[in-house]
């Protein structure tokens, strides 16, 4: 209700969620900014080379996307006048989305006396650190990460479901991780991450970029295996992709047709 035409919107978050948000809002008409604390859009799905290209597409929206800013305050009485940053300076808004990234419930497993890292630790059986108490889903923690999308909470559940019938002697089917991929939701800006894709000194990354189409892709190699990828501008082999993450084929094969097949 609060967005319309002319209404100066800022969006503070520059992860998925943040920027689907913004581009919402300016299809309602508002003159939208961007205010990511850090440097680079979609940190944990891109490299600073793919986040340069998402930048540049959605400034070519219309857009104004402001990086390293750190914002301190939001300015106003009884209605939103703008946002303080933490270097003295300032930006008039009528309108402040957060999209700030997630943060697990803990204070029930809390209060059970359950372990309790970032999120509730739970085994290779969903099992917390009672036995007769289970987690799965944004709220459990399993080797260390908590997933934020509903994917693993799926593989988790159907673990979770052999576990408690049956399953108990640990014979069962066991839940190993999931291999995160997300896909950014914004008409003619396509984005597609899976895996691990950050460089390493175990790693080869294979990348092709072009700059006028504004198309850039990588692939992260490990002994041979997809380990990660990234696609920014055109993301038609993205299922492809994603089943060699899942299947854990080696491609050394194909290692002439892995960016463009035949």
């Amino acid at each position: 209700a609060r967005a319309g035409r002319g209404v100066k919107a800022v969006v503070i978050g520059g992860g998925l969620l943040g920027l689907e948000a913004a581009r919402g809002l300016q299809v309602q008409g508002c003159d939208v900014t961007v205010v990511h604390l850090m440097d680079t859009l979609m940190e944990r799905q891109l490299d600073a080379i793919g986040s340069f290209y998402l930048k540049t597409k959605m400034e070519a929206l219309g857009m104004q996307v402001l990086l390293g800013r750190s914002t301190k305050k939001i300015l106003g009485g009884d209605k939103t006048e703008g946002v303080a940053f933490a270097d003295g300076s300032r930006l008039d808004a009528d309108l402040v989305v957060v999209a700030a990234g997630i943060r697990p419930n803990v204070e029930l497993g809390r209060q059970a006396g359950l372990r309790i890292n970032r999120g509730i630790v739970v085994n290779d059986h969903m099992e917390t650190s009672h036995p007769d108490i289970f987690a799965v889903g944004e709220c459990a923690e399993h080797n260390g990460i908590c997933y934020g999308l509903v994917a693993p909470l799926v593989e988790q559940g159907k673990v979770l479901a052999a576990t408690i019938t049956g399953n108990r002697d640990h014979r069962g089917p066991v839940y190993s991780g999931s291999v995160q991929a997300a896909k950014l939701k914004i008409v003619g800006i396509d984005v597609f991450s899976g895996g691990a894709w950050a460089d390493a000194a175990d790693a080869e990354a294979v990348r092709y970029e072009d700059p006028a189409l504004g198309i850039y892709k990588k692939l992260v190699l490990r002994n041979g295996k997809l380990a990660g990828v990234i696609l920014v501008g055109d993301t038609s082999d993205s299922h492809r992709y994603m089943d060699w993450l899942r299947s854990d084929v080696d491609l050394s094969a194909e290692r002439r047709h892995l960016l463009f097949p035949p």
